[in-house]
């Protein structure tokens, strides 16, 4: 038998910050996460013209003009759903600060902007 342990799935002390105000983080984050999504995306798409040029099929012009029928429009809009729930995913966790002597626990985003609409309303 072997003495091997699983590795731990988190990383001590916390997530990594980058920036001292942690939302800055978090929307870099967001930011890498969308520009990797609209780069698969677009590989995709290359891919799809390409067999369709090679089939004798140009399928640019009738990519923009269709429209969906209802039963792909739902399914789209749920997908459109979970999609932007990922993204945001990042401004719904709180963000653990690294163990470090000195340095100040982050605020969430949500947190922020709560505080934010404290603040107006005072003025």
């Amino acid at each position: 038998m072997s003495d091997r342990r699983p590795l731990p799935r988190t990383i001590r002390g916390g997530r990594p910050v980058f920036f001292a105000d942690p939302a800055v983080d978090k929307v870099i984050s967001m930011m890498l996460n969308l520009a990797s999504e609209v780069w698969a995306l677009r590989e995709r798409l290359a891919a799809v013209e390409a067999i369709g040029r090679a089939r004798g099929v140009i399928l640019a012009d009738e990519v923009d003009r269709h429209e969906f029928a209802a039963t792909d429009a739902a399914r789209l809009e749920g997908q459109r759903r979970d999609f932007i729930d990922g993204l945001l995913r990042a401004l719904k966790v709180e963000t653990p600060a690294a163990s470090a002597p000195g340095k100040r626990e982050p605020v969430s985003a949500a947190a922020r902007v709560k505080h934010a609409g404290k603040v107006r309303q005072r003025r």
